[in-house]
């Protein structure tokens, strides 16, 4: 989409005429930060049917959309893909008899003490860096941190982390995340980088796991580009849930990252009312390898406090993923999974199309296989374990 480019104040919020003709790649990325909706009260300048959620729903957790953001959403619909990942709701109340954790996935257990590192399997590490996002998802899984000044990184804290990772030669594989880690400037990501390369030779594989990139493109900078080639960042997570938040914009970004050597990857939840639908996945993640980004995890939504509106049933879960494969391109289809509570780790979901059956006369067992379309063959050669006669001298 192209955009006339306009005069406006710093920081200034951006009404309805404005953002319309708002172009987001004539101003740096901190700028558009600072003109971030911070209110549902604010967003109703720019859009129609705003739900008047009560002022509780601020008491848990925050709200914040960039311009660029609001840009994507519909201007009427409530129902719109974008609007519902990030306008508050009363679905967001407490619901009676629905269990949520404010850390439902067990991180604090595994965090080392005095450090933001989660180390949770035995060679590879999530490092916590920022409590801040670009845009606040509502189904957010770290809601217990981010958007709440108590849950910020402490520079100290980062400190001990990377001595941490410096100190544990069994780890080859950093995950630097938060919140986001790109809230940071490059000076503040080159310093962190450059720590962990530096004083953690041992480390094989670093990433970063990043929404920023999608909720604020211009945040991809050349500048921030070779901060990622310098400290040899292998590999970017992005996080998207729909195919209308790939815009020519995004794509213009993620290819500023490749040519950076930086492998792409995509993970996605799965929400109900956004993206739990078969046409829709299928869209989004053509769309993905068609832009270099391999689709990796499509989550299940967390018990969170506030997120029980989006869950999609476990069933309906494992029918899109029948929907998928073998009706899309191989490499477009990622891993279904379920993070376990209290941290059990990501368990893959996943229909079966491989079963050892009985025989119907008792006699042993078979194996039985169905593809995509649901045609069985019988494969009883795999139920036959193969014994190599010994040589005899």
């Amino acid at each position: 989409m192209l955009h006339k480019i306009v005069s406006v104040t710093p920081g200034k919020l951006l009404l309805r005429e404005e953002l319309d003709a708002y172009d987001p790649a004539a101003e740096p990325w901190q700028k558009q930060f600072a003109r971030r909706y911070v209110h549902h009260s604010e967003m109703k300048g720019i859009l129609n049917n705003i739900e008047d959620v009560n002022e509780t729903v601020y008491d848990k957790f925050a709200v914040s959309v960039t311009p660029y953001m609001a840009q994507l959403m519909d201007r009427d619909d409530p129902h719109c893909p974008i609007r519902l990942q990030y306008l508050p709701t009363f679905h967001e109340e407490a619901k009676p008899g629905f269990a949520t954790l404010l850390d439902e996935l067990g991180e604090e257990g595994d965090t080392i003490p005095g450090t933001s590192v989660v180390h949770r399997y035995p060679r590879r590490v999530l490092f916590l860096v920022s409590n801040t996002c670009a845009t606040l998802c509502r189904f957010c899984t770290r809601k217990r941190m981010v958007s709440r000044p108590s849950g910020s990184v402490h520079k100290d804290e980062i400190e001990r982390s990377i001595d941490y990772i410096a100190g544990n030669k069994d780890i080859d594989d950093v995950l630097l995340s938060g919140g986001d880690p790109l809230t940071f400037d490059d000076d503040r990501l080159d310093y962190i980088l450059g720590q962990i390369r530096s004083r953690a030779p041992h480390v094989r594989f670093l990433r970063i796991g990043s929404r920023m990139v999608v909720q604020l493109p211009t945040r991809v900078t050349p500048e921030l580009c070779a901060v990622l080639e310098k400290h040899r960042v292998q590999m970017i997570n992005i996080h998207i849930n729909h195919p209308k938040e790939i815009t020519p914009l995004l794509r213009e970004r993620v290819k500023m990252i490749q040519k950076a050597g930086v492998m792409m990857g995509l993970q996605t939840v799965c929400l109900r009312g956004v993206n739990d639908n078969v046409e829709v996945m299928r869209e989004l993640f053509m769309q993905a390898i068609e832009m270099g980004v391999r689709p990796y995890y499509v989550y299940s939504t967390d018990m969170v406090e506030g997120a029980h509106h989006f869950i999609v049933p476990h069933a309906r879960m494992l029918a899109l993923y029948e929907g998928l494969r073998g009706w899309i391109s191989g490499p477009a289809v990622p891993t279904f999974i379920v993070d376990g509570l209290g941290g059990l780790g990501k368990l893959p979901i996943i229909p079966s199309y491989v079963r050892e059956e009985v025989r119907p006369d008792g006699n042993g067992t078979t194996i039985k296989c169905r593809n995509y379309k649901g045609m069985e063959v019988e494969m009883p050669g795999l139920g036959v374990e193969f014994r190599v006669p010994s040589q005899s001298n």
